[in-house]
């Protein structure tokens, strides 16, 4: 009897084994799932063949407009407005220029329509099956884990319920016959060295698929970070440090005040704020554009974007994961449009869109502004016969010069502009009383009755009729003072040109 109640003690403890191996390796692989949903980077997966988006995060979710449940019965060609020609230019367009992404407009579930950059890489899912992952940034203001895994997870568990319903049918048989103990004691054995093994398969999976999903990752040319908030050491892979010129040994072991120290430090104050934003409201996912000091000493752009991936027993986050990608590029382009749209680009003075910004915030400040300021408004006195005589090239290069001429003439902290043809303003600014102004218009006066040698057989002789109006003896707002200047100025035509009035 004792060798019986020992037997079964074994039995027991064996038993006890296999649901604590059951349940790690159930653990290990809802931790992917995890990952996979909570991840930051906008990500779905698509069946090339049929536009089917098969998969698709709550990053995503949030990003679109849908549910995730939606998003996986629709197809991509729901969301990409391109046509099929615009499609099939792009992709000849990226082959040219040996991109590794495509530049797409996707339509949100609010009918707006954003541009964006999308990465893809094809993935296998199963012998001669391939799906698309593209990972997408909006570029106009990971995904996680794909489906094979959450199949897999939902195969093992059937796995171990059938094993279950297998152990408890043997139960009966177990207790009714004491007498081959021993026999059921080795099929037990042979039973926990099975799942043993299928526990080993299952690690060498899970490994096999975060060492995939680190290759998408490199493939996409992402930048993936992971800060230890108590510690404050910061973990990255090869592609972040590659992004500023160095390798990851270089700046290993990275801290907060290492990071700080890379970044420009006009970004420093915003970058503390929306991190100190995101700890504090901690459902919200950071995302930051900042100035990265490169190895070589110039400036790169850069998306940051994260989330708070773990929390301690009260709550407190201890831990912030996220990518980071290069986007130099994107910024320059935006940076130029920006110029375009507030620079004349003849002259490269401020344009009239410009002139105006800076006076509707110098009315702002005026209530707290003890000083005056002035509007100047120009007229150039012959433009008209020189372009006629000489042709539009003359025409342009004497507008150059102009421009030149007039930034020369008034202070640095003052703005000047070309409204237009060959009408100019300038915007005074901290007027103390109003000869300081008369002084002014007086160095634009002779500065411009100065000869313009521009190649020509005979040098150019033009003058300037200015007008000027003074904040607030001639108005209060912004369209008021414009007029009041450029009635001024009409004045100074009639009374013989190259002259100035200031408005009544």
């Amino acid at each position: 009897m004792p060798v019986l109640k020992r037997c079964f003690t074994i039995y027991v403890c064996l038993i006890l084994l296999f649901f604590s191996l059951q349940s790690q390796a159930n653990n290990m692989i809802k931790t992917i799932d995890q990952a996979f949903d909570n991840h930051p980077v906008t990500m779905l997966l698509i069946d090339p063949a049929t536009g089917e988006i098969k998969a698709a995060n709550q990053a995503a979710s949030e990003y679109y407009g849908y549910s995730k449940n939606k998003l996986v019965t629709m197809r991509i060609q729901q969301i990409n407005v391109l046509s099929p020609e615009a499609i099939a230019a792009e992709r000849e367009l990226v082959r040219k220029e040996n991109r590794n992404y495509f530049i797409f407009r996707h339509r949100l579930s609010n009918g707006s329509i954003r541009t964006v950059k999308v990465s893809s890489a094809p993935v296998s899912v199963e012998p001669g099956k391939q799906l698309l992952f593209s990972l997408i940034t909006d570029i106009n203001n990971l995904r996680s884990a794909e489906d094979n895994l959450w199949h897999y997870q939902n195969r093992l568990e059937e796995m171990v319920d059938q094993q279950m319903a297998r152990l408890h049918a043997k139960e009966f048989f177990i207790y009714s016959l004491l007498g081959v103990t021993i026999l059921s004691l080795i099929s037990t054995a042979i039973t926990l060295g099975y799942l043993l093994y299928r526990r080993r398969q299952s690690a060498q999976k899970i490994y096999q698929e975060k060492e995939r999903l680190n290759d998408i990752i490199w493939g996409t040319h992402a930048g993936t970070w992971a800060w230890e908030i108590v510690s404050g050491r910061i973990h990255i892979n090869d592609r972040w440090a590659e992004m500023l010129g160095y390798t990851r040994d270089e700046l290993e072991p990275l801290s907060l005040d290492l990071w700080m120290d890379l970044a420009h430090p006009e970004d420093i104050e915003q970058t503390n704020a929306k991190i100190a934003y995101c700890l504090a409201h901690q459902g919200h996912a950071y995302e930051n554009e900042v100035r990265m000091r490169h190895k070589l000493g110039d400036w790169v752009w850069v998306l940051d974007r994260g989330r708070i991936a773990a929390w301690d027993e009260s709550g407190n986050p201890l831990k912030m994961c996220g990518t980071r990608q290069d986007i130099s590029q994107e910024k320059k382009v935006s940076l130029q449009l920006e110029h375009m749209a507030l620079y004349d680009q003849l002259t490269n003075l401020a344009n009239r869109t410009l002139f105006y910004n800076h006076l509707k915030k110098t009315l702002a400040n005026a209530p707290h502004d003890p000083s005056q300021f002035a509007v100047m408004f120009i007229d150039l006195d012959g433009f008209k016969q020189v372009n006629d005589q000489h042709g539009h090239h003359i025409g342009d290069d004497l507008l150059i010069e102009v421009a030149t001429r007039l930034q020369n003439a008034i202070r640095h902290s003052d703005t000047c502009a070309r409204m237009g043809g060959d009408e100019f303003a300038v915007l005074l600014y901290h007027i103390e009383e109003m000869a300081s102004v008369s002084i002014i218009a007086e160095h634009i006066l002779t500065n411009l009755r100065l000869p313009f040698d521009l190649g020509l057989d005979q040098p150019i002789h033009i003058s300037c009729s200015i007008g000027i109006s003074l904040y607030p003896e001639n108005s209060k707002n912004g369209k008021g003072l414009v007029q009041q200047a450029d009635n001024a100025m009409y004045e100074a035509k009639k009374s013989g040109k190259n002259s100035y009035v200031f408005a009544r």
